[in-house]
């Protein structure tokens, strides 16, 4: 039996259209060549799948059951075709990606790694940016895709929740509050005439730390103020006050001269999101990386995984003695 996929096209097409005539122009064939696939076809199946008249096309019973299962070997076979040509585009391409440079240093690269590893043929562009530079990237097409904390809801980007995580608070390792034992925390009212070092007004993170002061009923006056996390953990090593930074910050600081502890009372938390344009469909590579990205950070429920600073042994942060 030789039976042809031209020849089961032409068969669905003359069962969905009841007309030769218009099965002819949806292949772009003359109806003569298109009444000779379905010849073929009957021939090759010795049995009769159409019964044609002057003014009608109807289905014999077998033709009826017949289309069925050409249905589903037609509706298969495009679904694999598809699906070879969604692992072939993968398998090269090219995606910018911009985030901050804390998520740049320290929550991308093992990511960007394992994502390397399974598709070593997409090339990887990150744009380590200053915060307020990351949507610019997104919004002119310098970038794919746009990772980091943002005030608001942003227009024309579509947007998906990754993690959260609480803000902390970073002192010396001979300060105090290191040397408080039995809890994970430190609370808002704890940091009452501590000199604190922030991010400049604007910030989102500024504008989080405000929140945390706010419902500790604190004022909050920084002692100092840097425009890079990196800068106040720096500041505070050399032992001018306290800052208050996301979680993932806590990456840049050395453990034998500072300490960290979650705040908490309340638990301030900041959204990490990625954002890509709306206006714009992602390229296979994009789709494949924004996919990877949502699969690494969700948790067994498949919603985005809480991300807190890191505990050691003693179910204390990291770098807390």
């Amino acid at each position: 039996m030789n039976v042809t996929l031209r020849q089961l096209q032409a068969f669905g097409l003359v069962a969905r259209h009841g007309s030769f005539t218009q099965a002819a122009q949806a292949m772009h064939l003359t109806q003569s060549a298109l009444s000779l696939l379905l010849r073929e076809l009957e021939a090759a199946l010795d049995t009769r799948l159409v019964n044609r008249t002057t003014r009608s096309v109807t289905l014999t019973d077998v033709g009826a059951e017949f289309l069925e299962m050409t249905q589903r070997v037609l509706g298969d076979l495009e679904h694999a075709v598809t699906h070879v040509g969604e692992l072939i585009a993968k398998q090269r391409g090219r995606v910018v990606i911009a985030a901050p440079l804390v998520l740049a240093g320290t929550f991308l690269p093992p990511l960007l790694a394992s994502f390397r590893a399974r598709f070593p043929g997409i090339e990887l562009v990150l744009k380590d940016s200053l915060p307020d530079e990351v949507l610019p990237h997104v919004r002119s097409g310098a970038a794919d895709l746009g990772i980091g904390t943002f005030p608001r809801v942003q227009d024309g980007l579509e947007q998906v929740l990754l993690f959260r995580e609480s803000l902390v608070a970073v002192f010396p390792r001979t300060h105090a509050l290191a040397r408080t034992r039995g809890t994970a925390t430190v609370k808002w009212r704890q940091l009452a005439g501590e000199p604190v070092l922030t991010l400049p007004r604007g910030s989102v993170f500024r504008d989080l730390a405000e929140a945390g002061f706010a419902a500790a009923g604190l004022p909050l006056a920084p002692a100092l103020e840097a425009t890079y996390v990196g800068t106040l953990i720096g500041l505070v090593k050399a032992g001018l006050g306290v800052a208050v930074v996301p979680g993932y910050a806590t990456a840049l600081a050395d453990p034998q001269v500072v300490a960290w502890r979650r705040l908490s009372g309340p638990d301030i938390q900041r959204e990490v999101v990625m954002v890509h344009r709306r206006d714009r469909t992602l390229s296979p590579a994009a789709q494949a990386l924004h996919g990877f990205l949502l699969e690494s950070n969700a948790g067994g429920d498949g919603k985005p995984r809480k991300s807190h600073p890191r505990l050691n042994r003693a179910g204390h942060p990291a770098g807390v003695a």
